[in-house]
């Protein structure tokens, strides 16, 4: 009787399959997923390095300045603001253009300059005056007063109303009294300061026209 010798086997098989094919198999599919890993994480690099070129440099302010402050190159600093920000921002490069200027309002200070937060016009201009009024408690709004609002100044002695607009408003003093410097045409300013010293000046605040 002839024994026919068996191949030699390796391993089990299931289902017709070499199971030593499974290793193989789940380290390809490890390869193609730190191949794809690897893909993304440079995508998002790029977008990134992308997104940091398209920020623009923006002018922006070093310290606080007060209403009618002349801007300093050294007042100035840049700041990197995203492309799509929609802000009504001064570009770095234009800089120069804001040194000189005058500040139209108060500025804070890290506060980003915009077109309309300087002007070249001085205050007061020819024709025009800064009057300083002392308010008793209860003669202004409770409001707090901004530059730039617009106010009606009341007089007493039946006299009519002086339009007028802030240019800074202090803070209470102990006695509760307050001081509110505003712009008036020159031919009120002496009338506007009499009625401040006789204490009978009252301000409203209105809507800017």
């Amino acid at each position: 009787m002839t024994v026919t010798a068996q191949p030699h086997r390796s391993g089990p098989e299931t289902n017709g399959l070499r199971t030593s094919a499974l290793p193989r198999r789940r380290s390809s599919r490890r390869l193609v997923l730190a191949v794809l890993l690897g893909v993304l994480g440079a995508l998002l690099s790029a977008y990134a390095y992308q997104a940091a070129l398209a920020r623009q440099g923006a002018v922006a302010l070093t310290r606080a300045l007060p209403f009618g402050t002349t801007i300093q190159l050294s007042d100035l600093r840049e700041v990197r603001l995203p492309g799509d920000a929609g802000l009504a921002t001064i570009a770095w490069t234009d800089v120069d253009t804001v040194v000189g200027q005058l500040a139209s309002t108060d500025l804070r200070a890290g506060q980003v300059v915009t077109p309309d937060s300087v002007t070249t016009e001085r205050v007061p201009a020819p024709g025009e005056a800064v009057v300083g009024l002392a308010i008793e408690p209860g003669r202004a709004p409770s409001t707090p007063l901004e530059p730039r609002d617009a106010v009606l100044v009341v007089l007493g002695g039946g006299s009519p109303p002086r339009q007028a607009v802030v240019v800074r408003a202090g803070g209470p003093d102990v006695s509760g009294r307050s001081t509110v410097d505003v712009l008036v045409p020159q031919a009120d300013a002496e009338e506007l300061a009499l009625a401040s010293v006789a204490g009978q000046i009252a301000i409203v605040l209105v809507g800017k026209g």
